[in-house]
């Protein structure tokens, strides 16, 4: 199963800002941008359900958490190391 790689799920338009935060782990990814109606595409399409795995700079994670703050207008992804 291939996985959807962060960096290309975004469109990196729009107010909303897409971050990442890592568990137990020191790397960075850069914060995206999103418009959002683009959260449907942390859904995945085979089920449906949301996406548990994606992978970072082509280096593959577990999600384990995404946080919405409306006022904030962020959307975090928390993942650790698989």
């Amino acid at each position: 199963m291939k996985l959807n790689e962060y960096l290309l799920l975004f469109s990196n338009e729009g107010a909303t800002k897409v971050q990442v935060k890592f568990k137990d782990f020191d790397g960075t990814v850069v914060t995206q941008s999103m418009e959002p109606r683009e959260i449907v595409r942390l859904v995945s399409p085979e089920n449906g359900k949301f996406m548990t795995s994606m992978t970072f700079d082509e280096w593959p994670f577990e999600v384990y958490k995404y946080e919405i703050d409306p006022i904030k207008d962020i959307v975090t992804i928390r993942a650790r190391k698989k």
